[in-house]
């Protein structure tokens, strides 16, 4: 049975069964049935042990969990394409800056990728009256949240430092994180010059100030230009959660082994280059990184599991967002099947992942348990999704 004969189906119970699929939690491919419910897996049996009706046969494919773009970028004249595009790549969440409640709905509107929403509140958003959350506001997010609740979006509080001077605006937006029950955003300067210009006006940096206001317990960082050794020094005195470009990981801490120095019990997604382009430009950053980690001696397999686990389950968790980012029960059902190449290893580990995201594009990709791609093309425009 085929992924077209799945979706005929009359019950929304099914199994992909012995396939090679990747263990989030041993950084290792194994074989395995992966039994599927409506929209989560129910459960992974050894192979050639599920006793569903509706199966597809999975011995010549890998599959992985669906990457997470953690910040793909706001600038897309055509949000509908750019999901497209995204979801033929394997991305099955993404995340993106808006400019108030009142966007929100530009990227609500397209079906497709799951998406992550942060809300950018500043002086004029009602988010500054004093440390308490204004109850307008918690009563937008409320609204606008229930309101996606069905359209796979999750709406976040995020504010932006260089577009902030009061301190009262950013311990409301903390209140209104912690009231709602999401982590708060904090988009910093995207280059080392706009961080310097922020220096020059406020005297302090972007850090520093959510540092001194002693917010970092439940903020996710995003945009740090460039990652070097005292960023994780002050990322892991925190309980900050950072996302980041993957070339933003300085070549120093590649040189000293990141995974052991990286960041204890912090979580660290990766923007996929979320402000190149063309999809070239988007992903060479992925691409050039994972080349060299691949290259590597000693421990490139250890640094390899930071990378994919960046482009996974630590990038849900860096958002505290539980159900995806891996395969296991209870999980979204957000898959990528790949044919299998006829080299990749039976017990194979994050290199091969890597490999296999850097030389080809998933055949069949899933959000929810329901195809989006099919043989590589779209089998739906997101609206119907």
């Amino acid at each position: 049975m085929g992924m077209v004969d799945i979706g005929a189906c009359e019950t929304a119970r099914w199994a992909i069964v012995d396939t090679l699929y990747f263990d989030s939690l041993r950084h290792r491919f194994v074989r395995g049935d992966i039994e599927i419910d409506d929209s989560r897996i129910a459960r992974i049996l050894p192979p050639r042990t599920s006793g569903r009706a509706c199966t597809l046969a999975g011995e010549a494919t890998v599959c992985l969990p669906g990457l997470i773009d953690s910040d793909a970028g706001p600038g897309q004249p055509d949000w509908n394409r750019h999901s497209r595009e995204l979801a033929a790549l394997g991305v099955t969440t993404a995340g993106v800056f808006c400019r108030g409640l009142a966007e929100c709905a530009a990227f609500a509107a397209a079906e497709g990728v799951r998406r992550l929403l942060y809300v950018e509140l500043g002086e004029g958003s009602g988010a500054n009256a004093g440390a308490a959350a204004s109850p307008p506001v918690l009563e937008g997010f409320a609204r606008v949240a229930a309101s996606l609740a069905l359209s796979r979006c999750e709406v976040f509080p995020a504010v932006v430092p260089s577009e902030i001077w009061s301190a009262a605006t950013l311990l409301a937006a903390a209140s209104i994180a912690e009231t709602v029950g999401r982590r708060l955003c904090v988009r910093l300067s995207a280059t080392h010059g706009d961080a310097k210009r922020y220096k020059e006006t406020r005297f302090f940096t972007e850090v520093g100030l959510l540092s001194y206001l002693s917010l970092l317990s439940q903020v996710t960082i995003f945009n740090v230009s460039q990652l070097t050794r005292s960023d994780v020094g002050m990322l892991n005195d925190s309980a900050a959660n950072l996302v980041c470009a993957p070339g933003a990981v300085s070549e120093s801490l590649l040189e000293q082994h990141f995974a052991r120095l990286s960041l204890k019990d912090r979580a660290l997604g990766f923007s996929i280059n979320g402000h190149a382009v063309t999809e070239a430009e988007r992903y060479e950053s992925l691409v050039v990184l994972s080349m060299t980690l691949i290259h590597q001696a000693g421990d490139a397999a250890a640094t390899c599991d930071v990378v994919v686990d960046a482009l996974t389950r630590s990038a849900a968790l860096a958002l505290g967002i539980a159900n995806i980012g891996a395969i296991a029960a209870d999980m979204k059902a957000d898959l990528c099947l790949f044919e299998r190449p006829g080299d990749f290893a039976e017990n194979g580990d994050s290199r091969d992942f890597i490999k296999l995201l850097a030389n080809t594009k998933p055949r069949d990709v899933l959000i929810d348990g329901s195809p989006v791609v099919l043989d590589g093309a779209i089998v739906r425009e997101p609206e119907q999704a």
